[in-house]
């Protein structure tokens, strides 16, 4: 089954919308690391009513989203968190999958995606291993947040998966830990030379499919619904469909599609259109 996954970030589209539109996934984002603590979580962006607490509308939409069969998780991580906070959570992923979970099951949430971005934990600049990192936290959390009750995804950049590009750790994450994650959401954009490329895109996301602990049901192509929702790599719709879409499925399966952003598919257009493209 395809999975059409989007962002909830930005509150200026109320999250219940979601509800009736063809996406299969919402993800709130985010929660992140105390600067000063970093394993004290907070919650951060419009579900943030405290740093502790969701808002009352996000707690009720999260419920209407779930009645109609869709799946809400919360976002770890983004590009705001520092190489500094990461390299002091590792060698300490079962504290901090613990307090992960705890966000995910008080709040009745259904899972958890890792959006990680410190590339030079990848290069070997940031005083820790990027790859056991994820390694570990993935299996810890999938201790406390087992399977199938609950999802676990990442959402990487494409030079992670790149055989060869120099910061390729996901590679070793997926071989390593990919029985725990459920699918990638990767952000094919704001990265050249895949940004606006779909060659690229439909070419790469094919080599992916073949890596170890990987598959095509297990990918998504990550998007921006608008220029103003990434620096590169926008398409509208009808390219989206025609020049990555159809190619992928014209060659085999496509696990799914993803969004950035969720305020930004105002009536619903995006998710409608990508949804039929992608039979939702």
């Amino acid at each position: 089954m395809s999975r059409l996954v989007t962002y909830f970030n930005n509150g200026s589209l109320e999250l219940i919308n979601a509800a009736n539109l063809p996406y299969t996934n919402i993800n709130l984002a985010f929660l992140l690391p105390n600067a000063d603590n970093p394993l004290e979580l907070e919650l951060a962006g419009a579900i943030a009513a405290t740093t502790t607490t969701l808002t009352e509308t996000t707690k009720q939409a999260v419920s209407a989203i779930q009645a109609e069969g869709k799946k809400v998780l919360l976002s770890f991580g983004g590009g705001t968190v520092s190489s500094d906070t990461y390299h002091q959570l590792a060698g300490n992923e079962t504290e901090l999958a613990e307090n992960i979970a705890a966000f995910v099951t008080k709040n009745n949430l259904n899972g958890v995606d890792i959006d990680y971005e410190d590339t030079g934990a990848f290069t070997g600049s940031s005083g820790y291993s990027g790859v056991d990192f994820l390694v570990n936290l993935t299996r810890a959390l999938r201790e406390v947040l087992p399977a199938p009750q609950y999802l676990i995804t990442h959402a990487p950049q494409p030079p992670y998966l790149e055989s060869g590009s120099g910061m390729d750790g996901y590679i070793q994450v997926m071989a390593e830990a990919g029985c725990d994650i459920d699918w990638l959401n990767v952000q094919f954009y704001n990265n050249h030379p895949w940004s606006a490329n779909p060659p690229q895109i439909v070419s790469s996301y094919e080599k992916y499919a073949q890596l170890p602990g990987l598959s095509a049901e297990k990918l998504l192509i990550g998007l921006p619904v608008t220029e103003h929702d990434a620096g590169s790599g926008y398409m509208p719709v009808d390219e989206i469909i025609s020049e990555v879409i159809e190619p992928v499925q014209a060659d085999g399966t496509l696990g799914g599609m993803m969004n950035w952003q969720f305020s930004s598919d105002k009536g619903g257009a995006w998710a409608e259109q990508i949804g039929a493209a992608i039979d939702l």
